[in-house]
């Protein structure tokens, strides 16, 4: 019977914070929706070009992506990374007879580690998500930004482009919308998705003809300074769950205990987050394919 190992999956949506300017007074978040570019121009360089120093003694290199062409509106990327420690060889202790010998690597060489991901490109939500493998000794995904961070800005000044931006992850968790609204020590703000209907209703009176309008009207909620909107967004998740309010998603931007920026979203709760897959039996590493499938199947879902 093959080994089996459950992979954890961590979610993620990748984002370009715009600097503020004279023109751009307030923080905006816009999905990184050039990361297939970005891909692109590692994949051209030599395979010692792609490396990237991490810390103690750690280095990392995209080894692998495929870009699969866009399909119901979405780019779907998979691939993984290897990451390495050198400078560090113990000796080698065998299990069964306690037998201790010198390592037979030198010094500059490392164990392997792959560490397995899929980016979507949802164009359709306008929205950029990262499914990444939970390594403990592979890399995490501030390793993955920092690497992307540090390629794009090479590609920017290659293409003569402005760089007035600075790539950022927002963790989705994957636990019940309430449940993680309270986990936050505040929530910044709200977005709220509401029926375009409501621009013809009492309260607007715009126009009745909202049919030309793709989608919901989003309603914007910000907390003041030092405060929360928590028991705002509360309110209207009541009336999300019972459709009295004609809510049809709500997203919220907020932080944890140890300041990690958090995005919670109705559309996201329930997810899978594990993924099953063969171990080699000699290598002990996972299966690429099935779990390139497992994370796809996942993509595909959101």
């Amino acid at each position: 019977m093959n080994k089996t190992k459950d992979c954890k999956v961590y979610f993620s949506t990748l984002i370009k914070r715009m600097w503020k300017s004279k023109k751009v007074k307030k923080e905006v978040n816009l999905p990184l929706d050039s990361i297939d570019e970005i891909i692109k121009f590692i994949k051209k360089r030599k395979k010692t070009d792609r490396y990237y120093d991490l810390k103690d003694d750690k280095f990392c290199f995209l080894a692998t992506a495929t870009i699969f062409p866009e399909n119901n509106s979405a780019i779907i990327i998979n691939g993984f990374f290897k990451s390495s420690r050198d400078n560090f060889r113990p000796n080698v202790l065998h299990k069964s007879t306690g037998l201790e010998r010198a390592n037979p690597k030198n010094k500059g060489e490392g164990d392997i580690e792959k560490t397995h991901f899929v980016m979507k490109i949802d164009k359709a939500v306008d929205e950029v998500y990262l499914f990444l493998e939970c390594n403990g000794n592979g890399i995490n995904t501030n390793n993955l930004i920092n690497y992307i961070s540090h390629f794009n800005s090479l590609l920017l000044t290659e293409t003569k482009s402005v760089k007035n931006y600075s790539i950022k992850h927002l963790i989705i968790p994957k636990n019940d919308f309430l449940m993680e609204l309270e986990n936050l020590s505040r929530a910044n703000m709200a977005e709220i998705y509401i029926s375009k209907k409501i621009l013809g209703g009492n309260a607007l009176n715009l126009s009745n003809r909202t049919t030309q309008l793709k989608h919901d009207v989003k309603l914007i909620v910000s907390a003041s300074p030092k405060e929360t909107a928590t028991e705002f967004i509360v309110d209207c998740f009541n009336g999300f769950k019972t459709n009295k309010n004609d809510i049809s998603k709500i997203r919220v931007y907020g932080n944890d205990e140890n300041k990690n920026e958090i995005i919670i979203d109705t559309s996201f709760m329930s997810k899978i987050e594990y993924v099953t897959v063969d171990i080699n039996q000699d290598t002990g590493e996972v299966n690429s394919s099935q779990l390139f499938t497992g994370l796809t199947q996942i993509a595909n879902s959101f």
